[in-house]
C-alpha cells in the first residue's frame, strides 16, 4: 500500500499516514524524546527501560484532548536487563502492573502473555531456543515471569557499609580508562585502603568524560588524595598502550604512580577480592556512591558494566597482602 500511495511513508519523522490517521515511531527513553506531539493510541513498547517520567510527565498529558488509551508493554526486568533501564527504580514497570491488577475503578486492565501464546511463532523455533537458554533467562524471556537473578561471583550482603574507619596503613587508587567519552564504558578511579583488619573502599570517582576531562579529573583527584596514595594505572598491550601510560605517568610526576598489562579475564582478576569478601574482609565507606557499586557488584559478571569491578580487582590487587587474611574459595 505504500508503494501504491495509499499510505504515506516521512522517514525523517518516522510517520505512516493514511487520510486523517497517522502512525508515529519515536524514541521515548524520557520524557523529553516523548514530547510535543498527541496520540488517540499511546504504546510504549519496552516500558520498563524507560524512565519513570516518561508516562507521568508527557505521555498522560499528551492525550487530555482525545481521552486516549494507553498501552504498556514490557517483559519483566531481572536483575541484570535492570542495569539497563534509564529509571530511578527499574522495575517501575512491574508496580505499575501490580497496581493495574489490584485495580477496581475499570480504569486499568493488565494482561500477561507467555510466547507460547503468540500463535505467530514457531512453536519448533521456541523449541530450539529453548535449549540454549538458561532457566532464568527462559523464564523471563518466554514465560514472562518476574526473575531475580545475579552475578554470582560476588553477593552484595558481603560488603558491610561502614561510617567510621578503622587507622587505614595503605591506600592505592586504581584508574580504569575507558576507551571513548561515548564508548559506553565508564572511567573508574576507586580508591582502597588497607586496616590491620580489613580493606575499605574509600572512594569512587566514575564518568564519561573525554581524554581531556580525564586527564583534568586524574590531577585533582591525586592532589586530593596525596602523594601518599599510589596510583595505579592500567597498559593496555602495544605500542600505543605503552606510549599512553608513559604520557599519564608523566603528567603525574611527583605521584607513586605505576602502570602494568593486566593479564586473565576479568572474571578470574575478580576472584580474589571476591574470596575476601566472601570471608568479610572487604567493606565499603558510606557515600552517596555506593549504591552504583553495589549494583555493579550484584550483577558482575553478566552485567551491562563492570569497570568499578575492574578497578577493585586491581586495588586489591596493588595492596600488600594480610598474612592473617582469610581465603574462600569463590
Amino acid at each position: 500500500m505504500i508503494l501504491d500511495g495509499v499510505i504515506q511513508k516521512n522517514e525523517t519523522r518516522h510517520i505512516l499516514q493514511m487520510g486523517a490517521g497517522r502512525i508515529r515511531a519515536k524514541t521515548a527513553w524520557d520524557a523529553d524524546t516523548l514530547r510535543g506531539d498527541f496520540a488517540d493510541v499511546l504504546i510504549l513498547d519496552e516500558f520498563q527501560l524507560m524512565k519513570e517520567d516518561t508516562w507521568q510527565r508527557v505521555g498522560a498529558p499528551m492525550m487530555l484532548d482525545t481521552d486516549g488509551t494507553a498501552i504498556f508493554s514490557f517483559t519483566p526486568p531481572s536483575v541484570v536487563s535492570s542495569a539497563k533501564s534509564k529509571a530511578r527504580d527499574p522495575r517501575h514497570a512491574n508496580k505499575l502492573y501490580e497496581r493495574a491488577l489490584s485495580d477496581d475503578t475499570g480504569r486499568w486492565e493488565a494482561f500477561t502473555f507467555t510466547s507460547m501464546d503468540n500463535p505467530h511463532l514457531s512453536e519448533k523455533a521456541l523449541d530450539e531456543i529453548a535449549q540454549d537458554m538458561t532457566e532464568s533467562a527462559y523464564r523471563q524471556e518466554i514465560l514472562a515471569e518476574d526473575v531475580d537473578e545475579s552475578g554470582g561471583t560476588f553477593s552484595r550482603d558481603d560488603f558491610e557499609i561502614i561510617e567510621i574507619l578503622p587507622e587505614i596503613t595503605a591506600k592505592v587508587r586504581k584508574w580504569d580508562l575507558a576507551g571513548t567519552k561515548d564508548g559506553g564504558d565508564y572511567t573508574v578511579g576507586l580508591l582502597l585502603g588497607r586496616s590491620e583488619d580489613f580493606d575499605v573502599v574509600l572512594d569512587v570517582r566514575r564518568g564519561q568524560w573525554s581524554p581531556y576531562e580525564v586527564e583534568r579529573m586524574m590531577k585533582d583527584v591525586a592532589a586530593e588524595d596525596g602523594p601518599e596514595v599510589s596510583i595505579s594505572l592500567n597498559q593496555d598491550p602495544g605500542q600505543a598502550g605503552k606510549s599512553q601510560a608513559q604520557h599519564l605517568i608523566r603528567m603525574l610526576s611527583g605521584f607513586d604512580v605505576h602502570a602494568r598489562i593486566e593479564s586473565g579475564s576479568k572474571e578470574v582478576r575478580a576472584n580474589p577480592v571476591a574470596a575476601q569478601s566472601q570471608g568479610g574482609n572487604v567493606k565499603i565507606l558510606r557515600a552517596s556512591w555506593n549504591e552504583a557499586l553495589l549494583s555493579e557488584i550484584e550483577l558482575f559478571p553478566v552485567g551491562y558494566y563492570d569497570d568499578q569491578i575492574d578497578a577493585l580487582s586491581g586495588a586489591f590487587e596493588d595492596l600488600p597482602q594480610h598474612d592473617n587474611m582469610i581465603l574462600f574459595g569463590v
